[in-house]
């Protein structure tokens, strides 16, 4: 979210959505769509190779109509999170907990990469429905998205595959995943398989063992 004064510019980087700082000299990259320029000639770049990002400019007054902001779960890595909320969103549910962890409207910001982490290192099989999982559950989910996420934003995030940048930029936490993109490796914890199956149509990465 933007604070421009009277309105708020929100954006949504979706799938590859990246912004960079740059000199208002830099040429311009053919996959930069918006360009801010600052009085002091930085510019703040939006780079989106496949253009699935949104940006809505929107008056303060009428954010809170947005779909965007009346669905938006709580952030998954906020102080605001706690066992109560995820309990009661989710106690009624009988989907999947891994399916439910995506659904923004109720976490915001755990993709299919952090959910199967949380789910490892909450010790949850992805397969448990919501209406099972306990509240002593619910705490350690909220403990370990924060615990996660905070470690991806210091390490600059993840970079799998086509998640890279045209500058050079990537993340680091791929090198401390546990269970993401390790199917048939040895579980850290306990040298069992790491299972890959489908869920909800997401590859859902699991230790069968660690997660019973």
């Amino acid at each position: 979210m933007f604070d421009l004064g009277d309105y708020y510019l929100l954006s949504h980087l979706r799938m590859e959505g990246k912004y960079f700082l740059k000199t208002a000299k830099d040429p311009k990259e053919k996959h930069e769509h918006v360009i801010i320029t600052f009085e002091d000639d930085t510019d703040l770049r939006y780079h989106d190779t496949r253009k699935f990002g949104r940006m809505i400019l929107t008056p303060k007054e009428k954010l809170m109509e947005l779909d965007a902001m009346k669905k938006q779960g709580i952030e998954a890595n906020s102080e605001e999170l706690t066992k109560e909320y995820l309990y009661q969103k989710i106690h009624s549910k009988s989907l999947p907990i891994k399916t439910i962890l995506l659904d923004q409207t109720i976490l915001s910001g755990l993709g299919n990469i952090y959910a199967n982490e949380v789910l490892f290192s909450a010790k949850i099989n992805p397969f448990k429905k919501g209406k099972d999982i306990t509240l002593e559950e619910c705490e350690r989910i909220k403990l370990c998205s924060k615990q996660i996420l905070e470690e991806a934003i210091k390490s600059g995030g993840t970079t799998i595959r086509s998640y890279t940048s045209s500058l050079g930029v990537t993340g680091k936490f791929q090198n401390h995943l546990n269970v993401h993109k390790r199917e048939n490796e040895n579980c850290f914890l306990c040298q069992s398989n790491i299972k890959n199956e489908k869920i909800g149509g997401r590859s859902t990465y699991y230790c069968p063992k660690c997660q019973k």
